[in-house]
């Protein structure tokens, strides 16, 4: 592991490399370790690498602290001092230093944890990249702007399932990179007006539950509204799968909600065959994934309480227009999209329909990896025809 980091990470090979010595916040020779601050003021880098002679590599780590071209000046010439001749200097951070140093090389710590990752024979390995995504986890559970700045993990997928049972901690961490990602993504912006720098959901507060979201807003929301007056894309990690939807909430503007009405049922339901095509070739590559439909009424006691759920109902979308070309197990029964239609039209309660996919843990494996980010944002872009109509002027 010691070969393959400096090869790989720092870039170098060592004549010595059967010889070489790891010391922490410490000076080749001496058996006393500094705690950190002693070490900082005594110019030692955090790690120390070296073969006993003439070789070293020093290792300087920071997440959140400031990092200055004098600490690293400073232990340069501390090894100097220690006669050592052929020096290099690894920083590992968030972001570049703005300025260079010569025998220095900079290395994020998202390309450390990607590289941890692939080591996938060294427990040891393996175990770094875990601390890494629960430290991570802790800091975004702390503060949710604390990616504003950066990661030290990256998004690789969403491992629960049988193996690894839903953890909320680590699934607010997901949700964080997953959307990060998904916010920098330039075709929700161009095909959806999805708005990058859009306020999202707001804190995400508690340590326990058993789903946790977020959202993309779209751009056309005026100074001062609210979220819920407009459409918006919707991702949500629950316990048993993850949640791809466009919602049209309850709260939305009443022209918004006309459109769809004005069309009837009949033309409803040729908006939702498109959307039902979309989303089906949209998840062609996903087997256990699904079109679906939620419809919920719900009402809160209080502004700080959870919801009180009246009503829901949730559906596989393909129930409304049967596939006889591919024999699908999914059997008609089109009720479900007619009362979706009868609700909307009829609607005297906090109701809110949402349309998307579900990606269930147990028999759906795409969810595993980071590709998943494409068929969620696929989804979303699925559902352009039914945004189109509800946004039109």
């Amino acid at each position: 592991m010691l070969k393959l980091f400096i090869k790989e990470i720092a870039g170098l090979v060592p004549s010595n490399i059967k010889r070489l010595q790891i010391i922490e916040q410490q000076v080749p020779g001496e058996d006393t370790s500094y705690s950190e601050e002693e070490a900082e003021r005594r110019g030692l880098p955090d790690v120390w690498i070296h073969d006993g002679e003439d070789w070293a590599l020093l290792i300087e780590s920071k997440v959140q602290a400031a990092l200055t071209k004098d600490q690293l000046q400073r232990h340069f010439r501390v090894a100097e001092r220690r006669s050592f001749t052929d020096i290099h200097i690894l920083v590992i951070g968030i972001k570049q230093p703005q300025f260079d140093l010569p025998h220095t090389k900079f290395e994020a710590w998202t390309d450390i944890y990607k590289w941890l990752k692939k080591q996938v024979r060294s427990e040891w390995a393996q175990r770094v990249a875990q601390y890494m995504e629960i430290w991570e986890g802790k800091m975004v559970a702390k503060d949710k702007a604390y990616l504003t700045d950066g990661a030290v993990t990256v998004f690789s997928g969403i491992p629960f399932g049988n193996q690894e049972p839903y953890n909320y901690s680590e699934a607010k961490r997901l949700l964080n990179l997953a959307m990060d990602n998904l916010r920098k993504r330039k075709d929700l912006e161009h095909h959806l007006a999805m708005n990058p720098s859009g306020a999202g959901r707001g804190a995400i507060t508690g340590k326990s539950g058993k789903s946790v979201w977020d959202l993309l807003p779209i751009k056309g929301l005026k100074g001062g509204e609210a979220f819920t007056k407009f459409p918006h894309l919707t991702l949500s990690l629950e316990h048993d799968r993850v949640v791809v939807i466009v919602i049209v909430p309850s709260a939305i503007r009443p022209g918004f909600r006309r459109n769809i009405v004005q069309l009837g049922f009949a033309g409803f339901s040729d908006l939702m065959s498109k959307v039902n095509q979309n989303l089906k070739e949209a998840l062609r590559g996903a087997p256990g994934a699904a079109p679906w439909v939620i419809v919920l009424q719900r009402r809160y006691s209080s502004q700080r309480s959870d919801a009180i759920t009246d009503a829901m109902l949730q559906y596989d979308l393909r129930t409304a227009f049967p596939d006889s070309a591919n024999k699908q197990v999914v059997k008609k029964q089109s009720q479900w999209l007619t009362a979706t239609y009868n609700a909307l039209e009829h609607k005297k309660s906090n109701l809110q329909i949402a349309v998307g996919a579900i990606f269930p843990y147990k028999n759906c494996k795409v969810q595993k990896s980071s590709e998943i980010l494409n068929y969620i944002a696929d989804t979303w872009l699925a559902c352009k025809p039914l945004l189109k109509v509800i946004i039109k002027d």
